[in-house]
């Protein structure tokens, strides 16, 4: 039998070795296919002026994080490796730089976005000073992270999920976990206007075209990175 002894951690991570690559066609957004015919179409509506974008952010780092610990030591952990404290129920959190931004997800789990460059070393960071029982796992790789914004964004909103999105009910800064249409969402309120929307990569295709006629009205365009 070898001396050697095993691994603590085996850390699978899906962008570790060609995050840093120059060439990115590998990481194509879900919507990156529709941007130049969606957008062709809503300049060619006679009259219309765009009220609402809808904006496709590049492939972004996403850790979902579950601990089970001190609720003071977490935060601990959190505020020292990342420079901003867990956000309370139903809210998010971003370091005073906005590289990281961490979103409730419920009272032992947390869906953390960083730039994908740095998600691996973010993971390994983690697993190393987080106390208690942990799991982290990325999945930079199967969603898409949308911005919806402009001054008609959240009357989209409103045709398309039953979650009241009126400023009210639905903040800046909070956090829910909803359906749009049929699809499975994570809702962020960014601004009076803007409304960020994670969704899976499989149902991305299927989301845009859903807001695409529930934001024909509006003169919806594709925006992107």
């Amino acid at each position: 039998m070898s001396d050697q002894q095993p691994s603590s951690v085996v850390v699978m991570d899906q962008y570790a070795r060609d995050a840093q690559s120059s060439d990115e066609k590998w990481m194509q957004t879900p919507l990156a296919p529709y941007k130049a015919s969606a957008n062709a179409s809503a300049q060619s509506r006679s009259g219309t002026v765009s009220t609402v974008k809808l904006h496709e952010a590049s492939v972004t780092g996403l850790l979902v994080i579950r601990a089970k610990g001190e609720a003071a030591a977490l935060n601990a952990s959190f505020k020292e490796a990342l420079s901003v404290s867990l956000p309370p129920a139903l809210q998010s959190a971003e370091s005073s730089d906005a590289t990281y931004c961490i979103r409730w997800m419920s009272p032992d789990e947390w869906l953390l976005s960083c730039p994908l460059d740095i998600c691996y070393e973010t993971e390994n960071m983690l697993r190393k000073v987080l106390p208690g029982s942990i799991a982290i796992v990325n999945v930079s790789g199967g969603y898409s992270l949308l911005t919806l914004s402009g001054e008609s964004a959240r009357k989209v909103m409103m045709k398309s999920t039953g979650y009241d999105v009126s400023t009210d009910h639905f903040p800046v800064g909070k956090v829910v976990n909803t359906m749009m249409a049929k699809a499975q969402v994570t809702l962020r309120a960014l601004a009076p206007d803007s409304v960020e929307i994670i969704v899976r990569r499989s149902f991305a295709d299927y989301l845009w075209r859903w807001l695409q006629r529930a934001g024909d009205e509006y003169g919806l365009q594709l925006d992107g990175e």
